[in-house]
């Protein structure tokens, strides 16, 4: 009976150990994601927010992503070839790619999705394509032939887009989640990326593997909830999160010091940070001489002003593009644009004094709040109560703020990356920050073939930006995501690129 007993705990304690490997196992291929608010739409046409842009790159592909520096590099296609005019963009699409259905990508795939998503109802300002849409041949007929005549694919491995005009930037703006390829099956929106998304909710959102797809994702499963900045160190602490994204707009503190559980991981820029001026017809910034007041207060030792737990992570600067990048002007010339300011400013503290203003933004960045009121600026009672998508809503359509603190992402490439942000069908842009020199010298860019021009013609987008004030650029963020040192490893592609795909991470 001993040895039966015996023989019997045996098996027990085999059959336990077994059971505890297969659970620690089970646990690693499951990644616990906090972000610090709401994505809004997961609909690739549809999107118009950051956090929606994260999670759709790990469910849809572009023909083109953005490498290091810059660098345009294959995703859906595997390769390309430009016409000497910069009209059109032959396509080789790679069809060894899967839906998660199993179906094979083809190039009329990439038609069809850019047709259905110009028919959906815009949740931005202008649709969510059109910054580089509005180019291609046949878009200006689109509302009554519910066709682009100008993308076609002959076969299932090309795809040909025309432009109306040259597009030195037509390739560029074919990245990004809101450009990829989708069929619909069953009402939900299947891609051939990494990922699935499974129960999107306001607050949650469940990943799994795209079992077609040959990426080396490591995590079968990957759960996102919205985890206020304000309890984002506790749900670390706690492993109630693994990771916790978009770190870099948020409070947290010391995630660098070597003694903590939690480790943090800084990238690419990847954000402008920016005071967006409210300069509609009738409105209190109507009067160009209070935005250049505005900016130059704001210039005025800024960089002191900031709270402790932004200065690690921010690079002030008032300009619009990177220190390397084209466009980018002499720091006196800059200077010299924002001091001509300094003459508006009594005028501009009195006129706020009669009419306070309106500042909106999420609570978290109260503090920049402070700054505009210890520079004399009086603002509203109702400044700085928004929350969720309130801000969002807003900026795109309702436009009430006379101020509005937002973020934008940054392209790392050619300057006409601008564009989006500023540029009169750019798909991020809002009316609030609309100012036709602005949008004039923007467009004008994008005819631009020659090389040797751009650096020329994007000093003058600098300056003007600076002198028409549609937002005061504050500087710019890196992407940053915090994470527990025990549990998770942040691969180096995540340093080089700033995509937001989930596999950058893996497990210890």
């Amino acid at each position: 009976m001993k040895k039966i007993a015996l023989a019997l705990t045996g098996a027990f304690l085999i059959t336990v150990t077994y059971m505890t490997i297969q659970n620690n196992k089970e646990t690693k291929t499951v990644l616990n994601v906090g972000f610090p608010g709401y994505w809004k739409d997961l609909i690739p046409a549809l999107q118009h927010t950051a956090l929606a842009d994260a999670i759709l790159h790990n469910q849809f592909e572009a023909l083109v992503g953005g490498g290091h520096g810059g660098a345009i590099v294959p995703h859906a296609a595997k390769s390309w070839k430009i016409s000497e005019d910069k009209k059109v963009i032959v396509f080789k699409i790679d069809t060894s790619k899967k839906f998660s259905n199993g179906k094979k990508l083809k190039a009329k795939h990439f038609k069809e999705s850019w047709e259905h998503g110009l028919s959906l109802e815009s949740k931005s300002a202008n649709s969510s394509l059109q910054d580089v849409i509005y180019k291609i041949v046949g878009y200006q007929d689109f509302k009554n032939t519910g066709k682009l005549s100008g993308v076609s694919a002959p076969d299932d491995e090309t795809l040909i887009v025309e432009f109306e005009k040259p597009f030195r930037m037509g390739l560029a703006h074919l990245m990004g989640a809101r450009m990829a390829a989708f069929i619909i099956e069953d009402g939900k929106y299947l891609g051939t990326g990494p990922y699935i998304i499974h129960d999107s909710t306001e607050k949650k959102v469940h990943l799994t593997k795209n079992p077609f797809n040959k990426s080396d994702a490591y995590f079968e499963r990957i759960n996102i909830e919205v985890v206020p900045s304000s309890e984002a160190e506790s749900a670390l602490q706690s492993g109630k999160i693994d990771l916790y994204a978009f770190a870099e707009i948020t409070k947290l503190k010391d995630c660098f010091l070597e003694n903590k559980k939690t480790g943090c991981q800084s990238g690419m820029e990847s954000r402008h940070m920016t005071l967006n001026v409210n300069g509609k017809k009738g409105r209190f910034f109507s009067n160009p001489n209070y935005r250049k007041a505005l900016q130059y207060l704001l210039h005025q030792g800024i960089e002191d002003s900031f709270p402790n737990e932004e200065k690690f992570k921010t690079k002030v600067d008032p300009q619009i593009y990177l220190p390397l990048q084209s466009g980018r002007i002499e720091s006196d010339r800059a200077n010299e644009i924002i001091e001509d300011g300094k003459k508006y400013v009594d005028d501009f503290i009195k006129a706020t004094e009669k009419n306070p203003l309106f500042f909106a933004t999420f609570n978290k960045h109260s503090w920049i709040k402070g700054i505009l009121e210890n520079k004399g600026v009086k603002l509203s009672q109702e400044s700085v109560k928004i929350k969720g998508s309130r801000v969002l809503e807003m900026f795109y359509k309702t436009h009430e703020p006379d101020l509005l603190f937002t973020f934008a992402s940054v392209a790392s490439g050619d300057p006409d990356g601008i564009y989006h942000v500023l540029g009169k069908h750019g798909s991020i842009s809002s009316p609030m920050i609309q100012r036709s020199k602005v949008a004039e010298i923007l467009e004008s860019g994008r005819s631009i073939t020659d090389p040797s021009e751009v650096n020329r013609h994007y000093k003058k987008v600098s300056e003007v930006v600076l002198e028409e004030v549609p937002f005061v650029h504050l500087g710019f963020l890196k992407t940053v995501v915090v994470f527990r040192k025990d549990r998770i490893n942040v691969r180096k592609k995540f340093v080089e690129r700033s995509d937001n795909q989930f596999t950058a991470y893996e497990a210890l």
